[in-house]
């Protein structure tokens, strides 16, 4: 065993996150990070453990997310991370700067320790920051077309933790862990890791501590994180640390098989969650290089329970919805949203005037259905005229869901004052809404609906307050089947009020009429009801 040795640098990151199809977006799509590893929490296997980092998963490049949907907000405080530090090349400032202006991500320009540092938050609050790197430049003159190449993030530069006191934390740092403290700005100390065997160099080789008593103690939840890892190039020199951690008296834990590395935990002075992972066996142990992070990868232990799993985990969406948000007019109410979801053939386009006039001013979101049948758009799949696909229904409600919980964070709008406004096609997928995700609308205006699936739970509805408009001589919706989503509806405690239209499947102005008083009454609902 050796005798000594030092840590060399970040190996991972794991946070918290909320929607795994909204953080697998915004990692994917916005900061452009690849998803290694598909597997699930060893400790809950009904909840996602998801990797990003460099196309192999190379430690120093690697951020995990356990997503639990649900969870409470968390906030970081002492005793916790507070910041991720990506490294991108000098020169990527302004390209990376205009990148997330364009996803409608506010970033805070500084200057640290002569760096340049960009500032913002992922859709749930995680702190993220964007630092320069002197050690890699790009050249300023790089094309648009390699720009994705040119000045991608390189993997971690730096973490930042919060500490209420600075003594105990940094004679550790530098005396157990080998860390040298190399810079000091206000209350803010820096401290580098260094090592021969750091792969690549220079890489995740920085460790912030913020000393704020003032702020107190943080709480775990979506937008926080849970621990950080340091590398340990072999197991030898994991079993360096176990031993030396354990005559510490720091209650170092056993080492633990986390399949792709090899783990020990423990917390350091500080009470920041600490962990020491092995570099070895790395992720393509149980899929090929190629495939990393196409499919969901289980440990041995629950390869028996892969059905179950599998069923109860929901589906990733990885891509964003076609969509256009219409800010609300000057002088209007602006809590509320409509969300306008069009009928078969239509787009986000479609029902952009119809809610113009009921809202009169309010806020718009109206996404385009990712579905296509015979080049017309759809919300879900039919299997014939009038046959729903109740299992697409069920995806694809999830799917706008987590859309529109991430336009509402996106648009800095309060997803508790969302309206469906649907129109047939439409009506129906945010029926299935309001029965799968019913936390996802305050209410809703339903055109032309028909019931769009049986849930297997009775959803809680009573705080949600529902406008269906039918077409009397509708050929298209069947007339049972709207009853049945009204009974549906009040059953579970929704208010319901209903309009019989004296037309078809078409709307008319009576419909506008219509849901434009009801709407009106909304917006006041508790003299209305």
């Amino acid at each position: 065993m050796k005798t000594h040795t030092n840590i060399p640098g970040i190996h991972h990151i794991t946070a918290i996150a909320s929607s795994p199809s909204v953080n697998v977006r915004f990692y994917e799509n916005v900061l452009g990070l690849n998803l290694v590893k598909q597997t699930v929490n060893f400790d809950d296997p009904y909840t996602y453990h998801l990797y990003y980092g460099d196309k192999t998963g190379t430690p120093g490049t690697i951020l995990t997310f356990f997503p639990w949907e649900g969870i409470n907000k968390g906030y970081a405080g002492t005793g916790m991370v507070s910041a991720i530090g990506f490294s991108i090349p000098e020169g990527s400032v302004d390209y990376w700067l205009e990148r997330l202006k364009r996803h409608d991500i506010d970033a805070v320009q500084e200057n640290r320790f002569s760096d340049t540092v960009l500032s913002f938050a992922d859709p749930d609050g995680l702190r993220l920051e964007l630092v320069t790197s002197a050690q890699e430049t790009v050249s300023s003159s790089a094309s648009q077309t390699t720009a994705e190449r040119e000045y991608r993030i390189r993997g971690f530069h730096s973490a930042t933790s919060q500490v209420s006191s600075f003594e105990q934390s940094a004679v550790f740092l530098q005396e157990t862990l080998g860390m040298e403290l190399t810079g000091t700005e206000t209350n803010r100390y820096r401290f580098t890791m260094n090592d021969d065997s750091a792969v690549p160099k220079q890489l995740g080789i920085f460790y912030d501590l913020v000393v704020s008593p003032e702020i107190g103690p943080g709480r775990q939840g979506s937008g926080t994180v849970h621990h950080i890892a340091f590398r340990a190039p072999t197991e030898e020199d994991q079993a360096y640390w176990q031993q030396a951690l354990y005559e510490r008296g720091l209650g170092v834990t056993p080492i633990r098989d986390r399949q792709y590395f090899r783990s020990i935990y423990f917390h350091e002075p500080g009470g920041v969650l600490f962990e020491i992972a092995t570099d070895t066996p790395g992720f393509a142990v149980d899929e090929s290089p190629d495939k990393l992070g196409h499919s969901l990868m289980l440990p041995p232990q629950y390869e028996r329970l892969r059905q179950n799993i599998e069923e109860r985990l929901p589906l990733l969406h990885r891509q964003e919805f076609t969509h256009r948000f219409i800010p609300a007019e000057d002088g209007i109410e602006k809590t509320f949203t409509i969300v306008a979801l069009h009928g078969t053939g239509g787009d986000e386009n479609d029902l952009i005037p119809l809610a113009q006039q009921i809202g009169g001013g309010t806020a718009i979101l109206s996404p385009r259905g990712r579905v296509s049948e015979q080049g017309m758009n759809r919300f879900f799949k039919r299997l014939s005229p009038g046959v729903l696909d109740e299992q697409d229904i069920i995806n694809r409600s999830g799917e706008l869901a987590d859309f529109i919980k991430t336009a509402a964070s996106r648009y800095e709008r309060h997803l508790d004052k969302f309206i469906a406004l649907g129109y047939s096609n439409g009506a129906n997928i945010a029926s299935a809404n309001l029965l799968l995700q019913p936390e996802l609308y305050t209410s809703a205006i339903l055109f032309r609906p028909m019931l769009p699936l049986l849930p297997s739970y009775k959803p809680n509805l009573s705080d949600k307050y529902i406008l269906i408009l039918r077409g009397l001589r509708d050929t298209i919706i069947p007339a049972e089947s709207t009853e049945k989503l009204i009974g549906l509806f009040r059953e579970n405690g929704a208010h319901v009020e209903v309009v019989d239209i004296s037309a078809g499947h078409e709307l008319t102005a009576d419909d506008i009429a219509s849901a434009k008083n009801w709407f009106a009454r909304l917006t006041n609902v508790e003299s209305a009801y």
